[in-house]
């Protein structure tokens, strides 16, 4: 097996995908305290008119590292306002009293765009996150933006992504101002970034263990509650994309009426290897139904893991865990020997249908 600890990160990882990962708090603290807004002439008069007759829902649009963003966001303040998250070309019923927020890393996702268009015919509350392309053409002087650093994968600015999406949230007086949790997560994870860098030898290294533990089977992330679903999706996604490598994912209690049966086939059950993304203080109703699966594993042999949150706020706890996602994700790509940063199937989907 290839050794972790020694390996050449700039042979295989030739277009640099583990700076991207690691400077995460930078991401953060870039993001969100040093943005480029641009806000119409007329916004001033739009958050008046907001105090009025005010906002009823959130309807997000995206599609792949752009969209997670968008389900961060529903997982960590649909308690405050409705927010709804779509992934598609047509949006559902909107109304004039919604607000709309657009993101598109690159400005011209097709599916993106299109929601966008339809949006503009139903309500004039529109935000939208971009580097460049028709996105910025279409809002340019119409709408709010937050314009993104050009340079990095989609999957890989989830920081510039989200927290742009919240200064939004922020600017429209959605939700309060997040400083004082995002300092702290911006802490969280510098402090983390020492344990599972490159230089942390893998006996100490989880993300490098979990990676390990990982190789050779197939990994199912369960979010022990449905708030940290989000980030169970993250990691399927991230080990989809950068270690090229298949992956699953599940929620509790939900999977406890379905997929927990399909552990009985003891046979293909050695083919994978369950991941618990957990709360260090779980709620009781989901704690008891993850100790019993775990029990389940324990009786049939099968090998997981468990990663938990740190962090006291939800955006400190999720990107804990989306950080350590990342990494490992990036770990097991060079352990399959592929170069984390390539596309090709997408890129070559994205020729086909051009």
């Amino acid at each position: 097996m290839i050794d972790l600890d020694k390996i050449d990160l700039q042979k295989q990882d030739s277009k640099d995908m583990y700076h991207k990962i690691i400077h995460m708090p930078e991401h953060i603290d870039k993001a969100y305290f040093s943005p480029t807004i641009h806000k119409p002439s007329n916004f001033d008069a739009t958050l008046k008119e907001i105090e009025a007759n005010k906002i009823k829902r959130v309807i997000i649009v995206g599609m792949g590292g752009s969209a997670i963003s968008g389900d961060i966001i529903q997982a960590a303040f649909a308690h405050l306002i409705p927010v709804s998250v779509y992934k598609d070309y047509n949006l559902p019923l909107i109304e004039s009293d919604d607000l709309l927020l657009v993101c598109s890393y690159s400005g011209n996702t097709e599916e993106t765009l299109s929601c966008l268009e339809q949006g503009m015919q139903a309500t004039k509350y529109i935000g939208a996150v971009t580097c460049n392309g028709l996105l910025k053409q279409k809002i340019d002087g119409k709408y709010i933006w937050c314009e993104l650093p050009t340079g990095y994968p989609p999957r890989s600015a989830i920081a510039f992504l989200f927290f742009s999406l919240v200064i939004l949230l922020e600017e429209y007086r959605i939700i309060p101002k997040q400083e004082a949790n995002i300092k702290k997560a911006i802490g969280t994870l510098m402090i983390k970034a020492g344990a599972v860098a490159e230089n942390s030898p893998k006996e100490t290294n989880i993300a490098k263990m979990g990676a390990i533990k990982i190789n050779g089977k197939i990994p199912i992330v369960y979010s022990t509650n449905p708030e940290y679903a989000p980030i169970a999706y993250r990691w399927k996604c991230q080990i989809n994309e950068n270690a090229k490598y298949p992956a699953f994912h599940h929620t509790f209690p939900e999977m406890n009426h379905n997929e927990i049966e399909a552990w009985e086939n003891q046979q293909l059950s050695k083919m994978f290897i369950p991941i618990f993304l957990s709360d260090f203080k779980p709620e009781y109703d989901y704690a008891k139904r993850a100790s019993f699966m775990k029990e389940l594993f324990e009786e049939n042999g099968v090998e997981y893991l468990e990663f938990f949150a740190e962090g006291s706020s939800y955006i400190e706890k999720a990107f804990s865990l989306i950080y350590l996602g990342d990494i490992v994700s990036y770990y097991l790509a060079l352990l399959q020997k592929v170069d984390p940063t390539d596309i090709e199937y997408i890129e070559r989907l994205k020729e086909k249908i051009s």
